[in-house]
């Protein structure tokens, strides 16, 4: 305890050799943590020249064990015998109850807590260091209290390596998918136009019925059939207008399920991201011991190098996805473009078991869609039957029968529609369903050797890049796999009602 506070108390007098960061713009600022180069959705800045970072990253890097409080804004950090507590938008912080006035306030940027980072390293027993020239803050508490020597080669094994993603973050807020339909019911124009549109022809069909006294067998007084063809178009446009509804609040849970589940995939394509890019930086350094040491020539450091830039490239291509994502779905549930929020149902893997048979059957009795066609075909079946040949000017007659095979027609499309369209998605669930098995499959061998990495490793047999790439391809199946899953949970909605894929696509777009 009394190192830790020593420690404390030289971080809050030494704060002059972090002044010069004051001109460091975000974005700029490099953070290294035990030799690793940490990747952070939310950048690294500068604020009361003090430089802030993405908390849980640090903390968990230095082996804190980190706790949010979301109703609170508070944040808890512990290690070994000592606890940090850090409230959102104060300078106020507690080091084991005792206050201990910070440089700047936490806060949040994006949905990540930044903190100040030298309080926090040196807090927690690290050692902080800052390269003016390269922009670079290098943190190490590594029981001989410096990184390893990049420059030689030794057969000591390394520290026991730890695979963490530095992209977890803190929400102002989380996101069922329950709550995101009723959200987006609630902001949808759609459906208020719809609701309108049902008490609009409600009143139509009400006034039209006024002047029906009867309901004609056959063609007979014009002006009696004439209303009533169109108390009867009125009644169709009333019930249709309910039927739409239904599609409308069907196709924006389809397209909210949708998108839901991309930024799911999404916020797994930057969390892999930043790993590959530990491991290309891991592959970088080794290369360079070995160029240094006559084991291989500048070849290999520059190709090392390349693949850290591609991959630092993937991982800002993934991050702009992901914000596409958030400003995707957000537009569809009424929030700000820059809201983020942690989504709380990730979708859980069962096999499929549907028949695609009786699922056709299902669909072509239920579909909104075959039965307001199937309404047209009577109301074209009574126009031909309410038909009145004395009339002078009316359409032919034969005109009016091919406006029956028309409607007959349309019904017979719109039915073929539905069932490929249901055959289509069943075939998806069962490929996808394949690739899950075989991923399942490989993640067994994967994790088999990961094991065996571990223990080779605790015994000298095994680098600790071995070990790392191992854990590597154990994530990348995993997280391939929560992919497919997410696809198949997407599908199987889809595969239920059909129609509401169609009428997502109009629902998305108000």
């Amino acid at each position: 305890m009394k190192r830790f506070g020593a420690t404390l108390l030289s971080t809050l007098v030494l704060t002059s050799a972090f002044a010069n960061l004051a001109g460091a713009q975000s974005g700029d600022i490099k953070v290294i943590i035990n030799g690793v180069t940490q990747q952070y959705t939310q950048s690294p800045i500068v604020s009361q020249n003090t430089t802030l970072v993405p908390l849980r990253g640090v903390f968990e890097s230095l082996g804190a064990q980190v706790e949010w409080d979301s109703k609170a804004k508070k944040v808890t950090a512990s290690k070994n015998d000592d606890t940090l507590t850090l409230n959102i938008g104060s300078k106020l912080a507690y080091k084991n109850s005792n206050p201990v006035q910070l440089d700047a306030a936490t806060q949040i940027q994006k949905g990540q807590v930044l903190v100040p980072l030298r309080f926090v390293s040196q807090s927690l027993g690290a050692k902080v260091n800052w390269d003016q020239r390269t922009r670079t803050v290098t943190i190490s508490n590594q029981a001989n209290g410096s990184t390893t020597d990049a420059n030689s080669l030794s057969s000591k094994p390394l520290a026991a390596p730890v695979t963490k993603v530095t992209y977890d973050t803190y929400y102002n807020d989380s996101l069922t998918y329950v709550d995101a339909v009723k959200l987006a019911i609630a902001d949808s124009t759609s459906v208020k136009t719809a609701e309108t549109t049902i008490d609009q022809t409600g009143k139509i069909m009400k006034e039209a019925g006024k002047n029906i006294d009867f309901v004609p067998a056959e063609a007979g007084d014009e002006g009696q059939d004439k209303a009533f063809k169109g108390y009867a178009q009125t009644n169709l446009n009333y019930e249709a207008a309910k039927k739409n509804l239904d599609m409308t609040k069907e196709g924006i849970e389809y397209n909210v399920k949708d998108l839901y589940n991309k930024l799911l995939q999404k916020q797994n394509a930057v969390k892999l991201a930043a790993l590959n890019i530990e491991d290309a930086e891991r592959k970088l350094k080794v290369a360079q011991i070995k160029r240094d040491n006559q084991m291989s020539s500048d070849y290999e450091v520059t190709q090392a190098t390349n693949q850290v830039t591609q991959n630092q490239a993937a991982l800002e291509k993934a991050k702009k996805d992901l914000d596409s994502a958030y400003v995707s779905l957000n537009q569809v549930i009424g929030y700000k473009p820059e809201q983020r929020y942690e989504l709380k149902d990730k979708p859980v893997y069962s096999e499929f078991k549907d028949n695609v048979e009786t699922k056709v059957s299902q669909v072509l009795t239920s579909s909104t869609a075959i039965w307001l066609s199937e309404q047209k075909v009577d109301l074209a079946e009574l126009s031909l039957k309410l038909y009145n040949f004395n009339t002078a000017g009316n359409t032919p007659y034969e005109a009016e029968q091919l406006n029956v095979e028309k409607a007959q027609y349309a019904t017979e499309g719109t039915k073929r529609q539905l069932e490929e369209a249901v055959r289509t998605i069943y075939n998806n669930i069962k490929a996808l369903e394949s690739q899950y098995s075989q991923i399942q499959a490989g993640l067994v061998s994967a994790r088999s050797a990961a094991d065996m990495a571990k223990k080779q490793f605790d015994v000298g047999l095994a680098t600790e890049l071995q070990v790392y790439e191992a854990n590597l391809k154990v994530t990348t199946a995993e997280q391939q796999a929560e992919d497919i899953v997410s696809s198949i949970d997407t599908l199987k909605l889809a595969f239920n009602k059909p129609w509401a894929m169609q009428g997502s696509a109009g629902a998305s777009a108000q």
